[in-house]
């Protein structure tokens, strides 16, 4: 029997759900606001597959809380889940996303995001929290145009 991952707005029932699996990948959760605005889950059975994030800060957005169980890995959820976030990006005008990731700079890469050095980062996203101290000052930082 084949099974279908629905891609759908992430909604507050799914906060608790959505916190575990950032924790299991050691992604941050303490700034993870409740409401989920602009927050997709891929889900199966009502089991959630995987999340993507995107926090806004006026015309750009910082790409956040990417994972994949690694059960569904392999299975293009991911890209998916990026594309709706590029899809909800341009209908709310933003001309770039930024992310910081540790682990999957090749993969972004493919996505059309290029590498870029921190003094290259909005102040605005410089101010967020993945920005001091949340995430390594080691992170790569990415970006990519809309």
């Amino acid at each position: 029997m084949q099974t279908t991952i629905n891609i759908q707005k992430a909604s507050t029932k799914n906060f608790d759900a959505i916190c575990q699996l950032l924790s299991e990948e050691h992604l941050p959760t303490t700034d993870l606001n409740p409401l989920l605005e602009n927050f997709f889950v891929a889900a199966e059975n009502n089991e959630i597959a995987g999340v993507i994030g995107m926090d806004k800060y006026g015309d750009v957005g910082l790409l956040r809380s990417v994972i994949i169980k690694k059960s569904y890995r392999k299975k293009g959820i991911a890209a998916a889940l990026i594309n709706q976030v590029f899809i909800i990006a341009k209908k709310q005008n933003m001309v770039a996303l930024y992310l910081i990731t540790n682990t999957a700079e090749t993969y972004f890469e493919k996505k059309g995001f290029k590498k870029i050095e921190r003094i290259d980062v909005p102040v605005n996203i410089l101010q967020s929290k993945e920005f001091n101290g949340l995430c390594p000052a080691s992170s790569v930082i990415m970006f990519r145009k809309l």
